[in-house]
């Protein structure tokens, strides 16, 4: 299984394949602050964007959306964004719950 800095390394780096900067920037930052451990503040934050409009589980990977993709790939990957999105939430909440 892989940890929750993992995970976020691997979305990061699915989105900025796309060329989704605006989420892949907000990962970033989070992986900078924190290093090799996400304290209690960065796993709020983390959660944080999973509510709401325009939240992170509102995010598309689309050609409509300006992405670097073509129609036929976005099937796969939002497949798979889905599962790396899942996969952080649930270790977040693992992680506070600790």
């Amino acid at each position: 299984m892989k940890t929750l800095i993992q995970l976020l390394m691997t979305c990061e780096a699915l989105l900025r394949s796309v060329g989704e900067t605006f989420w892949a920037d907000k990962i970033q930052a989070v992986l900078k602050r924190g290093g090799n451990s996400l304290d209690l503040y960065l796993l709020e934050e983390i959660l944080s964007w999973y509510g709401g409009m325009g939240s992170f589980n509102d995010l598309m990977i689309s050609e409509y959306n300006d992405h670097l993709v073509e129609g036929k790939d976005e099937e796969k990957l939002n497949n798979d964004l889905n599962r790396l999105r899942n996969e952080i939430y649930q270790e977040a909440v693992r992680l506070k719950r600790a």
